[in-house]
């Protein structure tokens, strides 16, 4: 596996009309307004499509700051009163300034992340692989919705 092979993938996973197997993250909540992104079933303690993004930002914004040569320390942000609308394009900057920096940095996938006890490699799957399980709640959301 190669760093290209990871950012590729990586996109695909996000960015529109791009998806792995079916739709990409972008894909899913293009089109979706506020209330549908608020919306969580009666009674449930079930995660809005909003907080799901806001977690994905918060899982990109750690290995950003692996990526910065910072120490990733994962917050999970909670974001009251934050629009939809500025969640998706936060959810947009954070991905591309991820994708930029991989772009530009010489990463070995072997080699371990400073102070962590993953590799390059393992945190960028896992990145991955985190967006395409929060990609298949935002689905399941979407669909107990009528959309």
């Amino acid at each position: 596996m190669s760093k290209e092979w990871i950012i590729k993938a990586m996109e695909m996973a996000f960015q529109e009309n791009k998806g792995l197997w079916a739709d990409s993250l972008l894909d899913a909540i293009k089109g979706l307004n506020s209330e549908q992104a608020n919306w969580k079933p009666a009674g449930s303690e079930i995660h809005s499509i909003l907080e799901i993004v806001n977690h994905i930002i918060s899982g990109k914004r750690f290995i950003l700051s692996a990526l910065e040569g910072k120490k990733p320390v994962y917050e999970e942000e909670t974001k009251e009163g934050v629009s939809w609308e500025d969640a998706v394009k936060e959810l947009k900057d954070v991905h591309e300034k991820v994708i930029s920096l991989l772009k530009e940095k010489d990463i070995n996938l072997d080699a371990k992340i400073p102070e962590e006890d993953s590799t390059w490699g393992e945190m960028l799957f896992g990145v991955l692989a985190h967006d395409c399980y929060h990609l298949g709640q935002i689905i399941i959301l979407k669909s107990l919705q009528g959309l």
